[in-house]
């Protein structure tokens, strides 16, 4: 069932599938799926595919043929779809269709060619360029480049990425941000690489580390990573975060010296702020949540040399690209940061199983609070707008959901 949601009205029902009902055939049995801008709506029928409905009717616009389809994939601009079986036994278990002409363009097994198929290594993900120009692999020592609508492999290669871990596309621009451990008596490093030239923008070497994880703002100004260390007994752990400025010339970094364990990190859509979780240790049932700035306000006052004013002091405001510490609120229970679409307004959740389901609607401008609850959940989702919240309790047999305005 689709409903409609104004966030001024109780929801009502849009769509419950009355013309499949009449017909006598289902039109979602595994799940279903929207595309990123809202055009498209994906269901799963195992034995017959994925079936995409559009326009105010919901009606069927596209069947993709893909046997005990468990998984979709909508690229950015809605030109293309990935449907993945998960099956280890299947050569053509990934495949990529263009939505508008239907056509199969290429299909892959489930783990590319010498990537270690182990039960508990799942398959690298395939990841979309912001502009659908490229879909993306990571494999042994590389990474693996598709360019559309062809779906050949970047110039014939991969791009060499020796003991690579992990990759990201830049949401606004065509740059991988990838890093790989220390291997051979060389340093971890962080890289960025623009695509499809390949060049190298920036590496950052880092060292004692033990993992990195790494978050980009949503227009992608800027990357932070969060860097686990060790000393060189490997029996203490210490956090760092690298800050690279994207939009500044020579891509500058800046570090973030952390004596707690970082558990979440979060940037502000819309704004320059993040927002962390930390806490003395990992386990601990009370943390503290930090806000910082990439860009900093400062006060310079200058004297007028012309006009009316001549020889009077004027203050003015100036912005600087300089981290700075805005504010700590100490003692939450929270283990996930979810900022609105819109900014502003973030929730400092506490989600799972043993957790309190407590939500904390904190905003950052006017420090106005706002406590709700919802015992269990483990699904917080913003609309698209960042007016309403839907939390929920996703489990295998039953389920629940409330909506905050």
């Amino acid at each position: 069932e689709i409903y409609w949601f104004d966030a001024k009205n109780d929801p009502i029902i849009d769509y419950d599938g009355w013309r499949e009902k009449d017909a006598g055939v289902s039109w979602c049995e595994y799940y279903c799926h929207w595309s990123p801008k809202g055009s498209y709506l994906a269901t799963l029928v195992p034995a017959r595919g994925v079936i995409l409905w559009s326009g105010s009717n919901y009606e069927k616009t596209g069947r993709f043929v893909a046997p005990d389809v468990k998984t979709v994939l909508f690229s950015p601009q809605e030109n293309y779809i990935i449907t993945n079986n998960m099956r280890r036994d299947d050569e053509t278990a990934i495949k990529v269709y263009h939505i508008q002409s239907g056509k199969l363009l290429r299909t892959f097994p489930l783990y590319p060619k010498g990537f270690p198929m182990e039960e508990d290594i799942p398959p690298p993900p395939f990841q979309w360029s912001y502009d659908d120009n490229y879909v993306a692999r990571m494999g042994t020592d590389l990474i693996s480049i598709y360019a559309t609508p062809e779906m050949g492999l970047l110039d014939k290669k991969s791009l060499l990425a020796e003991g690579i871990h992990e990759f990201q596309w830049s949401p606004k621009a065509n740059i991988l941000a990838c890093w790989a451990p220390e291997q051979n008596n060389s340093p971890a490093h962080v890289d960025l690489i623009e695509i499809p030239s390949r060049e190298k923008l920036r590496q950052k070497n880092l060292f004692n580390v033990s993992n990195c994880n790494m978050v980009f703002h949503p227009d992608g100004d800027y990357l932070a990573v969060k860097v686990t260390r060790h000393t060189k007994s490997k029996k203490t752990f210490y956090n760092n975060i690298e800050l690279f400025r994207l939009r500044d010339q020579g891509i500058p970094v800046e570090m973030l010296d952390i004596k707690d364990a970082v558990m979440a990190l979060a940037f502000e859509p819309r704004g320059s702020r993040f927002a962390m979780i930390h806490a003395e240790n990992p386990s601990a049932s009370k943390v503290n949540v930090s806000f910082y700035d990439m860009m900093k306000k400062t006060e310079v006052i200058s004297v007028a040399k012309k006009g009316a004013k001549k020889g009077q002091q004027q203050k003015q405001i100036q912005v600087v690209a300089e981290l700075n510490l805005v504010e700590t609120l100490q003692g939450k229970q929270c283990n996930v940061l979810f900022w609105s679409p819109a900014g502003s307004t973030i929730i400092l959740a506490s989600l799972g199983d043993t957790a309190s389901g407590t939500l904390e609607f904190y905003d950052v401008n006017t420090k106005s609070l706002t406590i709700k609850e919802h015992y269990r959940a483990n699904q917080v989702l913003w609309d698209p707008a960042g007016r309403t919240v839907a939390t929920c309790v996703s489990q295998p047999v039953e389920g629940g959901h409330f909506k905050f305005a």
